[in-house]
């Protein structure tokens, strides 16, 4: 007798991104209060979808600058991942996560 074992499928569908600012001695991490249906009114790093013919960090550059209006970015991968598991659809969410350092004023 087999066994059938079933997988859960895993999407990676968007980006996350930490940008951070250097202020004295100290970083500061950009947040931004969400107005979609999805964590409204919660406060988040960055995050989009990746389109059709972007890699990844592409995505991650063009969400910063939708997000934000901020162009100048130094962007860097990371070791980390988003992820969550949707009881409703019966996925995993993954996401890459970048680190973005934007320039101080001077």
């Amino acid at each position: 007798m087999s066994e059938i074992h079933y997988e859960i499928p895993i999407r990676c569908r968007g980006i996350a991104t930490v940008l951070l600012k250097k202020f004295q001695h100290d970083y500061k991490v950009l947040l931004l209060k969400r107005a979609s249906s999805v964590l409204k009114d919660t406060w988040c790093y960055i995050g989009g979808s990746i389109e059709e013919g972007e890699a990844a960090w592409e995505a991650a550059l063009r969400e910063i600058r939708e997000e934000t209006g901020i162009a100048k970015v130094a962007l860097y991968t990371s070791n980390k991942f988003d992820q969550f598991y949707s009881d409703q659809e019966d996925y995993i969410y993954v996401a890459p996560v970048f680190v973005g350092y934007v320039e101080p004023f001077l």
